[in-house]
């Protein structure tokens, strides 16, 4: 046998040692290697790429299913009332139980690609809180907790005595995590996708991958402006008419895309041809919410309404993020 071929042989052999012993360092520093070789940033949103499925696929739903729990009736006359909560409105239950969904993808070490690139050295303490406060959560909840059903549907009364107090203290603790977390962490996944963004741009122009990264970056940026908004009491109609006709603008980037003929063969666009397919939907719900939310406020509707169209807002870009999550995660 040939040096080279003893090399080659020696270097699969211990590969393959290292994965039957669960040595997974030395794998995720090569990947984080690989990345780094084609630029830092790449490397960077590597790193950050666990902790973002963590709060995508766990921390999002969560929140979502703790507000349906504190007030599990819709809103009257609710604007989009097929906002009713269904496991079709979140594309993510890859398991029946959604401690499985957890298990798999918050776990205790999502921070590790943080420390292998000593990167961001406070949001990866900031996720070992995250991951150590979900646990105390399970811990305290039951079997018919809403957080256990993958349709985020409530069941449990609610608790009492000294189970209460437990109940609210892991619940306070994980949304004072969550809070931190979040803060942080979407600053950063921001201007990674931007910067992403501009990569895309400079090796391939605005083609398709472009516009739906484009899309995605907008429908963010779009709910961060009405919830600036709301926050600091600056919001106004024609705010809200301006953000959705430039969240109009990015979808419709999409069509010279969309039209191509039928081929008997795939190309490296159809992935996200079906994915922009695949969204369709949700996205059409969340901009129908936008526009509900406009012309309400236009006609001067009661607040209780301009709340329950906020809602829908925000719920609407949750459905969307899921759904282009779970697609996305597949395919790219």
């Amino acid at each position: 046998m040939s040096s080279r071929m003893m090399f080659v042989s020696g270097l699969l052999i211990a590969l393959l040692v290292m994965g039957l012993s669960g040595a997974t360092t030395p794998f995720l520093q090569l990947d984080l290697w690989l990345d780094n070789r084609d630029a830092p940033v790449t490397a960077q949103a590597n790193a950050l790429s666990p902790i973002i499925t963590c709060v995508n696929r766990v921390d999002v739903h969560w929140q979502v299913a703790y507000e349906q729990y504190k007030h599990p009736k819709p809103p009257k006359d609710y604007s989009a009332a097929n906002w009713v909560p269904e496991p079709r409105d979140f594309e993510d239950s890859d398991a029946r139980i959604v401690q499985d969904i957890q298990k798999d993808v918050c776990l205790s070490n999502m921070n590790l690609k943080l420390d292998l690139l000593g990167y961001q050295p406070g949001l990866s303490q900031r996720a070992r809180d995250y991951a150590k406060a979900l646990q105390g959560v399970a811990t305290v909840s039951m079997p018919s907790r809403f957080d256990r059903s993958a349709s985020f549907v409530s069941v449990f009364p609610n608790p009492s005595g000294g189970y209460r107090e437990r109940y609210l203290s892991a619940i306070a603790d994980y949304l004072q995590t969550s809070a931190a977390l979040r803060k942080d962490l979407l600053a950063l996944d921001m201007a990674q996708r931007s910067e992403q963004l501009k990569r895309l741009d400079a090796r391939m122009g605005k083609e398709i991958h472009w516009s739906l990264l484009a899309y995605m970056i907008q429908a963010r940026n779009t709910l961060e402006q009405l919830e600036d908004g709301m926050k600091h009491q600056t919001l106004t109609p024609q705010t809200v008419a301006d953000t959705t006709a430039s969240l109009q603008q990015a979808w419709s980037r999409r069509e010279p895309f969309m039209r191509t003929g039928e081929r008997g063969f795939r190309t490296k666009d159809d992935d996200a041809k079906e994915l922009w397919e695949y969204i369709s939907e949700p996205a059409q719900h969340y901009l129908d919410a936008l526009n509900t939310l406009h012309k309400d406020w236009q006609e001067h509707a009661e607040p209780q309404r301009l709340s329950d169209d906020y809602y829908a807002v925000t719920r609407g870009y949750d459905a969307l993020l899921s759904h282009y999550n779970r697609r996305a995660r597949a395919n790219f």
